[in-house]
């Protein structure tokens, strides 16, 4: 089967468990409450109400913005010199590609730093896993706060699971995925001094090499304040993204002093629903209503919520990424227009 073959087949799967999300949170409401769900998303859109999903935006756009300049400090200990507009480009890009598929946003991303910038993609991309490490890390953070706050309404989302048997593990895919690995390090030790003769070693090696210098980059950063203020700074925009919403919703604007540690809870379980599906499409209205219903806020209200939420963030990347796209030529004059393709 040819990539394109293989590559559509993947967004029609993607795309099919993000429609049974939405199935799934609505089979079991009649004709009325649905009604109520559509009729709450247009009261935003259509009211004065709306100035609260441009300030999300906006406030998404500053988080776009604080996660390019922490990029830019990874790069420096390699030496290289990123410029802030190109940086932004390549992060809003990100963004666009991976709401069509999985780690594509990484691969373009790397794909124009490497066009616009000169940077080895290898490099670039050692830096890009390293940003994935420190925010799965900076989320463990914010979901431990968000457990010290409400124990007892978080956990209660996973109790229902069923933890896997003992049995089931050794047909698991990462311990298959373990022994493959265990294989190819033995045969390595074996054949260590044939391997290291071969062209392919030799590339492969190169490439790793790059890799791992981009990954160590955050032990050498010359700035390592500011890189925790920007990652910070980042999450604390996700809060006020989300935060903000609730102020279209009376439902919500009546829980008071509650809205603080709701919106919390909210971000840590709606996090999950873009680990789910792809682009969170169905996957986090559904966690986020789930979770609204333990503030006492019904389903209805809490999936219209969640839609106008992620329809909001969604279109903010789709638009910016098209942006980006668009001028990134324009503001790099003195570089060939014609050397990043998407």
């Amino acid at each position: 089967m040819s990539d394109k073959g293989k590559k559509l087949i993947q967004l029609i799967l993607f795309l099919g468990l993000g429609v049974f999300f939405i199935w799934f949170s609505i089979k079991d409401l009649d004709a009325e409450q649905r009604l109520v769900i559509i009729t709450n998303i247009k009261g935003v859109v259509l009211d004065n109400k709306w100035v609260f999903l441009v300030l999300s935006a906006a406030i998404g756009f500053i988080s776009v913005i604080f996660r390019a300049n922490r990029s830019i400090l990874l790069l420096e200990p390699l030496g290289y010199k990123v410029s802030k507009i190109n940086a932004y480009h390549s992060v809003m890009i990100c963004y666009l590609a991976n709401l069509a598929f999985p780690r594509l946003g990484e691969i373009m991303r790397c794909t124009f730093i490497q066009s616009y910038e000169k940077v080895p993609f290898q490099k670039t991309f050692g830096t890009v896993v390293t940003e994935r490490i420190v925010d799965l890390v900076s989320f463990g953070i914010v979901f431990l706060i968000a457990l010290f706050f409400e124990k007892d309404k978080i956990l209660s989302i996973f109790s229902n699971s069923n933890s896997s048997s003992t049995s089931s593990l050794f047909h698991s895919p990462l311990f298959i995925i373990g022994l493959i690995v265990l294989a190819i390090i033995l045969l390595y030790f074996l054949f260590k001094k044939h391997i290291k003769k071969w062209k392919i070693f030799v590339k492969i090696k190169k490439i790793i090499l790059e890799f791992w210098a981009g990954i160590l980059s955050v032990t050498r950063l010359k700035r390592s304040f500011l890189f925790i203020f920007y990652t910070l700074m980042i999450w604390v925009c996700y809060y006020f993204m989300f935060f903000v919403i609730l102020f279209a919703f009376p439902e919500i604007t009546a829980l008071k002093e509650q809205m603080w540690i709701a919106s919390l809870s909210c971000i840590v379980i709606g996090t999950f629903g873009f680990i789910i599906s792809q682009g969170g499409l169905g996957a986090y209205p559904l966690l986020i209503a789930t979770i609204l219903l333990l503030y006492g806020i019904n389903k209805e209200i809490g999936l219209a919520i969640g839609w106008v939420v992620w329809t909001t963030e969604t279109i903010m990347y789709i638009l910016g990424g098209i942006v980006s796209l668009i001028i990134a030529p324009f503001t790099n004059p003195k570089k060939n227009k014609n050397e990043f393709v998407a």
